[in-house]
């Protein structure tokens, strides 16, 4: 069976909640059932590599946000049950087979999403035609654990201990389970579940005695295939680190290849899509889910108020680092529809290679820093016009997003104002590797050197779990940079880094120039401080050159600002650069230092 290029993308609303459809003409078709809460954040764009894969083979693939995920309507603590899981998952299978050609559907669930997958094909006997199980949960209560478990851990890592508010069983990443969904998984079971009677393939976590025994069970009921997920710690890691699991997802390819028929499958060219907008709507706001840019691969939620302000600039938000347009902790969501109560435009979307949006052509393998991004907030931008938000815009985003923000203004100059968060570079140092950036970037050099004499560490390093010749190399590199950018000032361009000083300086007076508002909003403490030391020395003295920079600082907030309060002090800096209501463009204090309110 040959494979084609990925096909055309329609988005889709149902249950409160968004959807991609991937609109191959194939007979049989994919529902993908997403996991819970971080591991659907860490695993977002490697289910969107697998989705183009199947709709490369001919099938037409449907991957949604789940209830209280992603853009959906809900809020992650307000789910209270596993009902809503199921009516999204049941609407997902009608929706997919109202707009394709699919007369069958396989469902494909990861974590918690397979648990969804096995108890739909139970109750639906006669509507799914095949399992794709990876990572399924066996007890509710062993899941709440290990997810408990993990949110300690990110919770170490990132200097923010998660605090489940009232009414909630535990947070992750700043999101909330509720008490009384907890309740209900409490008592999951998938041992005691009747097997389906559809073949399945389940690939069990490495280690999991009682997983393997499960998947094994399941196969040997149906006539199906078990076998062990390798790949799942490191898809797990982290948004931004997290890996594709190639070898997995060899195993499902080729176990559809199976139940698909044999022959050449439909093309999806006579496919027509839906002319109504894939579209949400709040009392406050009406979000609609768009594709944009080259070839449509780069996908965004517009947000548009009920009640719009005439004098608010619309607003972007970028992604940080591989976190999906979502945000960490829901924050772009949640960010953006503040600003719709109060009257303000926004536009979310996935950089290219991120989240849903594919990869460009001749794109890079790392998409951090390329210096290609401006494109596609200027993309971005065209998209806002259309939309009717004016040709002048706030732009904002974290780390990796607060980089963009500020060079995509100095290439744009409909960017009327920055809100650039936890900055950690004003430009990429080419001579840097931006693999290994991501990886140790925001640990200092004395933690590192604290690191090589801890016992620990080397038992993971005789592991092989840790790469020591990857941290000495940072080491020294890092001692080398820090004498040449001491010495930067006073080198003229003669040297690379003094080079990259200068051209810093240059935008920077571009934008001043522009009357662009800048606000640089660090969590204290944070890593990315010691830039404006670098580059506007001792007390940040050079700053004074700069009229229209602010720099504001959150107390009590890590870099990813996990803790809800650091979130709703970037809100008002947000609403207020788009609606004007603090010092203007041109107009703010020469190095302002602002504690957050």
């Amino acid at each position: 069976m040959t494979t084609r290029d990925p096909a055309p993308r329609l988005p889709v609303a149902f249950a409160g909640t968004f959807g991609l459809l991937d609109m191959a003409g194939g007979d049989v078709g994919v529902v993908v059932c997403e996991p819970w809460g971080y591991e659907a954040l860490c695993a977002r764009r490697a289910l969107r590599v697998l989705s183009d894969r199947l709709s490369a083979l001919g099938c037409p693939v449907l991957r949604y946000d789940q209830p209280g995920a992603g853009d959906s309507l809900a809020g992650m603590g307000e789910i209270e049950g596993l009902a809503p899981f199921e009516a999204a998952l049941a609407a997902a299978c009608e929706t997919l087979l109202r707009h394709t050609k699919a007369t069958r559907v396989v469902l494909l669930g990861l974590g918690l999403g397979a648990a969804l997958c096995l108890r739909h094909a139970g109750t639906h006997p006669h509507g799914i035609t095949g399992l794709v199980l990876l990572a399924p949960p066996v007890k509710g209560r062993l899941w709440l654990r290990e997810t408990q478990a993990r949110a300690s851990m990110i919770g170490e890592i990132t200097g923010s201990a998660p605090a489940p508010g009232p009414g909630e069983a535990l947070q992750i990443a700043g999101l909330p389970l509720s008490e009384a969904l907890a309740g209900e998984l409490r008592g999951l079971d998938l041992g005691s579940l009747t097997p389906p009677a559809c073949p399945v393939l389940a690939l069990a976590r490495e280690g999991r005695s009682a997983e393997i025994a499960l998947c094994e069970a399941l196969a040997g009921a149906t006539g199906g295939e078990a076998g062990i997920m390798a790949g799942y710690d490191d898809l797990m890691s982290d948004p931004t680190g997290s890996i594709v699991p190639e070898a997995d997802f060899a195993k499902v390819m080729s176990w559809l290849r199976r139940l698909l028929p044999e022959g050449g499958l439909a093309g999806s060219d006579d496919l027509a899509p839906a002319a109504a907008p894939a579209a949400l709507a709040a009392a406050d706001f009406q979000e609609t889910l768009c594709l944009f840019g080259p070839r449509e691969a780069l996908v965004g939620v517009w947000c548009e108020p009920s009640r719009p302000d005439p004098q608010a600039l619309p607003v972007i938000l970028l992604n940080a680092g591989g976190n999906p347009r979502a945000g960490w902790a829901r924050g772009a969501v949640e960010l953006a529809r503040a600003l719709a109560m109060a009257g303000i435009p926004s536009f979310r979307f996935d950089l290219a290679d991120i989240g849903d949006s594919r990869p460009l052509p001749a794109g890079p393998a790392i998409v951090h820093y390329d210096p290609a991004l401006p494109a596609q907030l200027s993309a971005a931008i065209d998209l806002c016009e259309v939309r009717g938000g004016g040709s002048r815009v706030v732009v904002t985003g974290n780390c990796g997003g607060a980089y963009l923000a500020l060079n995509g203004a100095v290439t744009d100059p409909r960017v009327a104002q920055v809100v650039a968060v936890n900055l950690q570079r004003f430009l990429w140092d080419p001579r840097d590797d931006v693999a290994e950036v991501l990886r140790f970037g925001h640990s200092s050099a004395s933690e590192y050197g604290r690191k090589l004499f801890n016992l620990e560490k080397w038992k993971r390093v005789l592991a092989g779990k840790s790469h020591p010749i990857g941290i000495l190399r940072n080491l020294t590199i890092r001692a080398w940079r820090e004498s040449e950018r001491r010495l930067a000032p006073f080198l003229f361009g003669l040297a690379p880094f003094s080079r990259l000083y200068r051209q810093v300086h240059a935008n920077l007076a571009t934008l001043t120039l522009r009357r662009v508002g800048v606000v640089l909003v660090f969590s204290e403490g944070d890593p990315g401080l010691a830039e404006l030391e670098t580059f506007f020395g001792e007390g940040w003295k050079r700053l004074a050159a700069y009229p229209n920079i602010a720099v504001v600082l959150i107390p009590d907030a890590d870099h990813n600002l996990t803790p809800a309060a650091a979130r709703l002090a970037l809100r008002d800096q947000v609403i207020a650069a788009s609606l004007g209501t603090r010092a203007g463009a041109g107009e703010a204090t020469a190095a302002e230092v602002q504690p957050a309110a």
